[in-house]
């Protein structure tokens, strides 16, 4: 085959061109290629990389989330925990409360079966002293009637005996019940007449018998004490009657006696309340009384010879004034219950027995503060006491009792100083604060000897009225709540006196209504 080679260069020029940029086109097309690929993957890897921040993202705003959470978390925890030991320390309070450490009666403590241990702590066993003087070993005085007992056979062969003389005979004297205790006057009242002004009545009945009631004086007396010394019921009151007197006596009977008993006592009771508003030492506590249902209050104030008790329908520091006068210039002692505050006193005393009562609780807290703090703050009322005592056995003097005061209150001030790292307590703060807030009524008792660093004297006093609210369940009329104040202060004061309140009631009985002999203030 023949070749035109002047046309070659032309052909070849033509192919190489079209191969050219076939090539160009091709490597065109694989550069786009490579590039879209590239471009695909980097958008592919981009978008793994956003997705992998955004998860960061979220992720961190999740850890952040649940740190919160978890910071909550802690602080709830931590809050609930102070919560728990909180809880804890009130359960404690409250199962390990006594009249020991707290203002519950004795008759709440839970009778427990001393050990052996604690009874050779003691050092003695129950009941008196060996040896110890008695009060009815030697007789009761002279006899009413001496029975001489003699004896005639052997008691145990039945032969005759013969006294012998030279031994002395051996004397017991028995007090008894006679058969009828009870003696039954009749008084025969004539109809009388003066001509010289036209009166005309019958003759007068004598002291001690009423007109128209059937029951005397004495006898009242000692239906009066079985009722509120004795704290027996009206019905038991007319089954004593009955079964040990021999005589009949009915409700109403009982009822009209217990009318005789307010119209004597109430201008006695009145005359008592106006002596106990004058000057002087006054105890004072309340405590709470039933009235048909409705619940009323007590009040007591108490001095050395006179005891009043006053029913009010509220436990307001209104009531204090109404007992102790709106302008009380004496000493006044209390617990720290808030009615007390705005009365007007001279000075105030408040009740250390209280508060060593609840220093002796926080003595078994949880907490090591709180053991301490009582610890520390019995020391200085225990000191302040020995003073106390010091000064009525003669070894301070007055001025010497005052400085010691000074001593206990820079030694209290010195243990609330003492804070703890991380503060006091609850329990221990909260006493803190209310031996602040009475600062100057702790210890009156030692500037003013004659004041008694407690108010058991009221507590004492309303004993008698408690007892008989749990027997009765509390009075059913206003007149028989009365009755109830005016007889237990009356009762209370004979007590303080050294008065026989049984002697005394019927004297008061006897005068018609006029203070007995021995008791006007």
């Amino acid at each position: 085959m023949d070749i035109n080679f002047e046309i070659l260069p032309l052909v070849s020029l033509k192919h190489i061109v079209v191969a050219s940029h076939e090539s160009f086109c091709k490597n065109l097309v694989d550069y786009f290629r490579q590039a879209a690929l590239v471009r695909a993957i980097a958008d592919e890897q981009l978008a793994k990389n956003v997705f992998m921040i955004e998860w960061l993202v979220k992720a961190q705003q999740q850890l952040s989330l649940q740190q919160r959470l978890i910071d909550q978390q802690q602080q709830q925890i931590s809050t609930q925990q102070q919560e728990i030991e909180k809880l804890k320390e009130e359960r404690d309070k409250l199962k390990n409360r006594n009249s020991k450490n707290s203002s519950v009666p004795p008759s709440s403590d839970q009778l427990k079966k001393p050990s052996d241990k604690k009874k050779r702590k003691k050092g003695f066993k129950r009941g008196p002293k060996y040896d110890h003087p008695g009060k009815t070993r030697n007789g009761f005085g002279q006899p009413d009637k001496i029975v001489p007992l003699e004896l005639e056979n052997c008691p145990v062969c039945g032969g005759s005996v013969e006294r012998d003389e030279v031994v002395p005979e051996k004397v017991q004297q028995v007090a008894e019940v006679v058969d009828q205790p009870i003696e039954i006057r009749e008084y025969r009242r004539g109809f009388y007449k003066c001509p010289s002004c036209g009166w005309s009545d019958y003759s007068p009945v004598p002291l001690g018998v009423k007109e128209g009631f059937r029951y005397g004086a004495r006898l009242s007396s000692i239906v009066g004490w079985l009722g509120y010394g004795g704290n027996l019921t009206w019905r038991k009151q007319e089954h004593f009657i009955e079964y040990v007197f021999g005589i009949p006596i009915s409700q109403g009977s009982l009822a009209k006696m217990h009318k005789w008993f307010q119209e004597s006592l109430e201008p006695l009771t009145q005359q008592w309340l106006k002596y106990i508003q004058q000057p002087g030492i006054r105890c004072v506590d309340e405590t709470s009384y039933c009235i048909d249902g409705i619940k009323y209050w007590v009040w007591v104030a108490t001095s050395n010879e006179v005891c009043v008790l006053m029913l009010a329908p509220t436990r307001s520091s209104a009531e204090v004034e109404k007992l102790l006068g709106a302008d009380f210039k004496g000493i006044l002692t209390s617990d720290c219950y808030s009615a007390y505050f705005r009365q007007s006193a001279m000075a105030k005393q408040k009740c250390l027995a209280h508060l060593e009562r609840e220093l002796e609780s926080l003595k078994t807290s949880r907490f090591q503060a709180n053991r301490e703090f009582a610890a520390d703050v019995q020391q200085v009322l225990a000191t302040a006491r020995i003073h106390y005592r010091h000064y009525h056995a003669r070894n301070l003097t007055l001025e010497d009792l005052g400085s010691k005061r000074t001593e206990v209150e820079n030694s209290l001030q010195k243990i609330f100083k003492a804070t703890p790292k991380k503060g006091w307590p609850y329990d221990a703060q909260r006493l803190i604060n209310r031996l602040k807030r009475h600062w100057e009524e702790w210890f009156t008792f030692l500037t003013y000897p004659e004041v008694k660093p407690d108010n058991n004297d009221a507590e004492r006093a309303l004993r008698p009225i408690v007892i008989h609210r749990k027997v009765s369940g509390g009075a059913r009329s206003d007149w028989g709540a009365e009755l109830v104040t005016q007889m237990f202060s009356f009762l209370e004061t004979m007590r303080l006196q050294g008065q026989n309140a049984i002697v005394q009631l019927c004297e008061l009985f006897s005068l018609a209504g006029r203070s007995p002999p021995g008791l006007e203030m």
